[in-house]
């Protein structure tokens, strides 16, 4: 079974050298120094969910929001948000490609307010 290419890896030429990929179940998770700061999306379950997931925090959701338009809260179901901390860039939005180049530019000035500290995180960036 061949494995199916990276989506977005264009934007691997603007985040710092260091990041870790880890290819997962359709998705590709992006670590930096310790924390989870992407993930990458695009299957043909679910495309709603397809693009870019940010991790960050819900007190910097507005802020990030205010910069980046394109920046969607993560609506999982009907009425149900997922993990709260999560927002999302869609792949179908746009101004995809420029929001997703500025979000790598903020990642590689090491804005605080993307990227979560996990254990997992620390094992492979160590």
């Amino acid at each position: 079974m061949m494995k199916k290419p990276m989506p977005f890896d264009f934007l691997l030429d603007y985040l710092p050298g260091t990041v870790v990929v880890k290819p997962a179940i359709g998705m590709f998770y992006i670590y930096l120094e310790g924390k989870i700061m992407l993930i990458f999306r695009k299957v043909g379950k679910n495309p709603q969910h397809n693009g870019i997931w940010v991790a960050t925090r819900r007190e910097d959701h507005a802020s990030l929001k205010a910069e980046l338009p394109a920046l969607t809260d993560f609506v999982f179901g009907e009425d149900e948000a997922l993990e709260p901390n999560w927002l999302q860039l869609n792949n179908d939005h746009e101004d995809f490609e420029e929001a997703a180049i500025a979000l790598c530019e903020l990642i590689t000035r090491r804005d605080k307010r993307i990227g979560k500290a996990t254990a997992k995180a620390a094992e492979l960036t160590r």
